[in-house]
């Protein structure tokens, strides 16, 4: 008996996680919204907004959302971001946070923009 208990908690804890809810949804310009969450307490949503550009077929797509999960130390993180032109910012109460720019450096860029190809 001992076994099969052993067994069937193996297989439980084998088993995906169950999805409690999903959505997504875009419209015809390309904007869209998604997002889901899991019994395993992992979840996420996004939003994507399309800017278009001058020409036909350009444009921008900029991103907000978060995403949640339960690391190996069994606690719980979220992180919330952006993502557009700039990149991928993401900012979490767990991830580091870049310093501020020292003022010799943004002098540099000033006054020695060929340098500098971003």
């Amino acid at each position: 008996m001992k076994l099969v208990l052993l067994a069937l908690a193996a297989v439980a804890a084998a088993a995906p996680p169950e999805v409690l809810s999903q959505k997504f949804e875009r419209d015809p310009e390309g904007n869209y919204e998604y997002g889901y969450k899991q019994d395993n307490r992992q979840s996420a949503s996004e939003v994507g907004r399309v800017s278009p550009g001058p020409e036909p077929g350009t444009g921008t797509l900029s991103q907000t959302g978060s995403f949640q999960f339960v690391g190996d130390d069994g606690q719980t993180y979220r992180v919330s971001y952006v993502a557009d032109e700039g990149g991928f910012q993401p900012r979490a109460a767990h991830l580091p946070v870049a310093p501020a720019q020292i003022p010799e450096y943004a002098q540099l860029r000033i006054d020695h923009p060929e340098l500098f190809w971003a």
